[in-house]
């Protein structure tokens, strides 16, 4: 008896002096501790964003993960049916699940504040995928609860499946993943969590709630990212930000909104809005955040170090110098522009280095910024913002100096082609489905209309969506490949990308001197040079033929997306390419890919939102931070 008092008394009292323990960097923290119990619990009550929890990403260490393809923008993609706020914890939800999806390795690597980050958060159900196992026996994982808004995501990524260890897997696959790495220009990416892991800070609490401050440029970055601009408000008499308008939906269906606090702070939010069926995704890769940042600031990544990523900007002189065919150079050059200027002070894994393309008559670097242009393909680029000048330059070296004419209502129809070669798979979205053919018709019309400019606008939400349905036939077309693995046929669609891409760009010059130089050219030698420009499109249709062109696909062209023809558009048109892949029978070889590719790089610069940088031009403004208030925070 006298033992165990005397241990009680001693485990008693060695539990009474510890203190607690808690870890803080706020000096005003610090302070708080050193007051009785009482009073602390008083500071806390007067103020509650004090009160600190466990260490949590900040949204600038999120946005640098993205960088580093930790997540797309399938992250953002809600469940079709859950409307309303999603909460800072659902969006911690949906990136620690990314997280632990990563490779073992480099899971094994994480921080402690990491590892004790995923613990505190719930793992998210994800919405019905496919299998990677054989056609046969098509396995479809049931549709998620549309009761929760705990469930963060809509699409999943290839990328994914192939690290899912619990999928089974055989030697078909479904897709080929288009979200890739930019080229390294020396040594290897390093470890990928050490690009965001040491952006922490304690979780602050407010009224039950994990809460997180907003600095104006994540802020900036954030509506880049998600495709959702925003109105400010300013007052007159301060010029203090009092309320900005929530008219956007954005290009994924999440609007940004904010609510003034009593303390001249703001809330800010992330609303899941309602999307129709044609703006839900397919279920291929998404874009690339870094991408959605660079882009729309005007500039394209070409590659990357250790800590840099080099990046080409274009303006309206850069256009003017590929259209004269001249000899360029890259010539490194410092945050000059606008975009240049905002994308700097944006958070990123790794400091944008600047080129531009200079004249030069000893050196021809056009084509880095060629294949720069056809690489976006490969890197995550359909973003839904882009520069004006951007847009022109992709659109004049992609097009071959062809005009579009109905080339979305072409890709459409390819997409029900390959959608029909397997549809149990279910891999375009819910609008390939058989109970929506009446929405394709409707669909088909619009894009007719706007073919022809009877129709001059269509929604962000549509056309982001349209282009998750064209990335997710590429990635069909290359796993229908046969005899080649999937590393093998992306290797060689990206390798002959880069010779497509140069003929396209030799076609435009090319088609851009005709134009120049035909108004002051007599009526005959016109004649003649239409005929030479007619005979090279000819040869250019023929190369991508496919061999069984001469009979029709059991599948057929679609119905519903073979439009009327028209005499708005001239002889020789892009969609007449495509038309040529219609009558043909699937799989396609490797050069037909490509030079689809190429033409779903034209349709991006059709679907993409033009954002205006300079004086004079028209086109989307993007939210400026210096007008953003100070004090945000986020819960």
């Amino acid at each position: 008896m006298v033992v165990i008092a005397r241990f009680l008394w001693s485990h008693n009292k060695s539990s009474k002096d510890q203190p607690d323990v808690e870890r803080s960097v706020d000096p005003v923290q610090q302070r708080e501790k050193s007051l009785p119990s009482r009073a602390r619990s008083v500071k806390l009550l007067s103020n509650p964003r004090r009160e600190q929890g466990h260490w949590v990403p900040t949204l600038s260490g999120i946005i640098k993960a993205g960088d580093e393809n930790t997540f797309s923008s399938s992250i953002f993609n809600v469940l079709d049916g859950t409307i309303g706020e999603l909460s800072l914890q659902d969006v911690y939800d949906a990136f620690a699940n990314e997280l632990r999806n990563r490779p073992v390795a480099e899971r094994g690597a994480y921080t402690s504040e990491i590892t004790k980050f995923l613990s505190s958060t719930k793992k998210v159900q994800r919405m019905h995928s496919v299998s990677v196992s054989p056609p046969r026996s098509p396995e479809l994982h049931k549709r998620a609860s549309r009761k929760s808004i705990d469930v963060f995501r809509q699409s999943v990524d290839l990328t994914e499946l192939t690290r899912a260890r619990s999928v089974k897997r055989s030697s078909i696959v479904n897709l080929v993943p288009l979200l890739n790495d930019l080229p390294f220009t020396a040594g290897g990416p390093g470890p990928v969590h050490t690009y965001w892991d040491q952006d922490l800070q304690h979780a602050l609490h407010f009224q039950g709630h994990t809460a997180l401050p907003v600095t104006t440029y994540e802020f900036a970055a954030l509506s880049v990212i998600l495709g959702s601009p925003v109105d400010i408000s300013l007052d007159a008499q301060d010029e203090r930000c009092v309320s900005w308008a929530n008219t956007y939906k954005g290009a994924l269906g999440v609007s940004l909104a904010a609510t003034a606090t009593s303390d001249r702070s703001y809330h800010i939010s992330m609303v899941s809005n309602k999307r129709n069926v044609s703006q839900l995704p397919a279920k291929g890769s998404g874009y690339s955040t870094l991408h959605a940042k660079h882009l729309a600031s005007g500039s394209i990544p070409f590659a990357s170090d250790r800590k840099i990523v080099h990046s080409i900007v274009i303006t309206e002189n850069t256009l003017e110098l590929l259209k004269a065919g001249t000899g360029t150079y890259l010539q490194p050059t410092g945050a000059d522009t606008r975009g240049a200027q905002f994308l700097a002070r944006l958070p990123n894994s790794r400091a944008p280095n600047f080129h531009i393309i200079a004249p030069s008559t000893s050196a021809n670097s056009t084509s880095r910024l060629v294949h720069a242009i056809g690489d976006l393909v490969f890197t995550g680029g359909f973003t839904p913002f882009a520069s004006v000048p951007l847009i022109k330059t992709v659109q004049f070296v992609a097009s071959g100096g062809l005009v579009p004419g109905r080339l979305l209502q072409r890709l459409d129809a390819l997409v029900e082609k390959v959608h029909r070669q397997a549809s149990h798979l279910q891999l375009f979205g819910p609008l390939l489905e058989d109970a929506n053919t009446h929405l394709r018709f409707r669909k088909n019309e619009r894009l007719a209309k706007l073919a022809t400019g009877i129709l001059t606008d269509e929604a962000l939400a549509d056309k982001v969506a349209r282009m998750s349905r064209y990335t997710t036939l590429l990635e069909r077309l290359m796993a229908l490949v046969p005899d080649i693995s999937p590393a093998g046929v992306l290797a060689a669609v990206r390798e002959g990308m880069k010779s497509e891409m140069q003929r396209s760009y030799e076609d435009a010059v090319a088609a851009h001197l005709i134009s120049d130089t035909i108004l002051s050219t007599p009526s005959g030698v016109q004649s003649k040079r239409a005929s030479t420009v007619s005979r090279r499109d000819t040869r250019r249709r023929s190369r991508y033929s496919n061999p069984s062109s001469g009979t029709t696909s059991p599948d057929g062209p679609a119905s519903v997306a073979s439009g009327r023809q028209s005499g708005t558009f001239p002889t020789q048109n892009l969609s007449l390419l495509v038309e040529s892949v219609l009558k043909g029978a699937l799989p396609l070889d490797v050069q037909t890919i490509v030079m689809v590719a190429r033409l779903v790089l034209v349709a991006w610069t059709l679907s993409v939102q033009g954002v205006a940088w300079e004086e004079g031009e028209v086109g989307l403004r993007v939210v400026d931070p210096a007008r953003l208030p100070e004090k945000m925070y986020m819960w």
